[in-house]
């Protein structure tokens, strides 16, 4: 179904962490997931969404600067994400900017003896299969 050449898995792109700009919108992200959203707003302001970990924290509130709308989020996503970090190594885990890899994927189990007779079944089906049409396409002499 997929080519068995390049295909890796579902999440083959890494995984974003950190503050990203989307346009004219900026993205804390931890984990692989959107925790703070600051979205311009029309007074001339930010709407800052903070979405953490459980329904009832999240909250949404008005800031006046890029600046202090960030440090705020900081400071709200880690105390609630690292609670047993203290809160200055807390936000430099929580900022930190390089992409988190996807892991490798877990080598299978060795296969069966059931698994292994099947497979040379079908080799040798296979092989004989190959040597039946090798000699249906030979030119015949009259």
């Amino acid at each position: 179904m997929f080519p068995s050449l390049g295909y890796q898995g579902f999440r083959t792109a890494p995984i974003l962490s950190g503050w990203v700009q989307l346009r004219e919108r900026w993205v804390l992200w931890w984990n692989g997931r959107e925790v703070v959203s600051l979205t311009p707003d029309r007074a001339g302001g930010l709407r800052m969404t903070l979405n953490v970990l459980k329904m009832w924290q999240t909250r949404s509130v008005r800031v006046v600067s890029l600046r202090q709308g960030k440090r705020f989020a900081e400071r709200w996503c880690a105390a609630r994400l690292y609670p047993h970090l203290p809160l200055r190594e807390a936000v430099i885990r929580l900022t930190e900017n390089t992409p988190i890899k996807p892991t490798e994927p877990l080598p299978g189990l060795p296969p069966t003896r059931e698994q292994l007779q099947q497979a040379l079944r079908l080799a040798e089906a296979t092989a004989a299969a190959a040597s039946r049409v090798r000699e249906a396409l030979e030119p015949r002499l009259p």
